[in-house]
């Protein structure tokens, strides 16, 4: 690497970390949404067995599904993350939100259940902030088509709003992946046990699926109730560890980048929060003057 790539790569690297928060926040949730629809197209072309169901409920067989539908379904998807990295126009900031609410509800719909709705709500949460905080298109063609760069500014209705798109779909995510432990004792969940040495007995004899389910139902409840940076980063730190066990015991790896959501929204309420204490000093009124003491000759 030459001095002047490493002199321009300084460059570019002091300019991300001097941004503003703002601007922080569009970029992680631009590259967050980007990413997810990567690894849900990486998923497709990989023609993932778990799709067949899907494709089953609009009557499209399996044998078709595998030789043509996974590769249209997986390439649209991850022409989108690309056009969300490069062009993030806000129609496909709308796609990305419908879409992701829409591959969710499939899932019960199929018999999955409604945890399965609920895990994927990073899928439809962290699109829908990332169009809260760049705006709508309105009723123009020309305004949902155009780029949506970062905004300089946004009001407090705004930020309250992507925050709560932003901390819904953490908590759902939360609630949805503790209830495959709590109450649907997913099977694969045994292998994340077992890579630590822990057998299946063991894990049936001491409710093991029933208490970490619960701990990350907790969690998502915690986050509606009270998310404390504190809280945010454990579960950052918590999403990070428990999602790698899945390429570690044999999953895709499309299975941890598709749900980048998980990682992302802790860091874009933790920005968030930085902007709302920005916002409340920005309105709290002045300080009044000291009084000027009184002179000796006054008193």
């Amino acid at each position: 690497m030459s001095q002047i790539s490493r002199t321009e790569w300084a460059g570019r690297w002091d300019a991300m970390v001097q941004a503003p928060t703002l601007t922080k926040l569009y970029w992680l949730l631009r590259v967050g949404v980007a990413v997810e629809y990567i690894g849900h197209g990486w998923a497709g072309l990989s023609r993932s067995r778990a799709w067949l169901p899907y494709y089953d409920l609009f009557g499209i067989p399996a044998d078709f599904a595998l030789d043509y539908m996974f590769y249209i379904t997986g390439t649209i998807d991850i022409t989108v993350g690309l056009l969300v990295l490069f062009w993030p126009a806000r129609i496909l900031l709308l796609h990305a939100t419908v879409w992701g609410v829409f591959t969710a509800l499939l899932r019960p719909t199929v018999g999955e259940g409604w945890w399965e709705f609920l895990e994927r709500g990073g899928n439809y949460g962290m699109p829908a902030a990332m169009l809260i905080l760049v705006g709508l298109g309105g009723w123009s063609v020309r305004g949902w088509l155009q780029r949506a760069d970062a905004p300089t500014a946004v009001t407090d209705r705004t930020l309250d709003a992507a925050h709560w798109a932003a901390r819904g779909g953490l908590a759902l995510l939360l609630i949805g992946h503790g209830g495959f432990g709590a109450f649907e004792n997913k099977p694969y969940w045994y292998d994340f046990f077992d890579f630590f040495g822990i057998t299946r007995s063991t894990v049936d004899s001491a409710n093991l699926m029933v208490v970490f389910g619960t701990f990350e139902i907790i969690l998502g409840l915690a986050v509606l109730i009270a998310p404390g940076r504190a809280l945010l980063l454990f579960i950052l730190g918590w999403k990070l560890f428990t999602e790698l066990l899945r390429p570690l015991v044999g999953q895709e790896w499309f299975q941890f980048v598709e749900r980048d959501g998980d990682y992302v929204l802790p860091v874009a309420l933790i920005l968030m929060s930085v902007l709302y204490a920005d916002s409340l000093r920005r309105r709290a009124p002045a300080a009044p003057p000291d009084p000027e003491p009184r002179s000796a000759s006054t008193r």
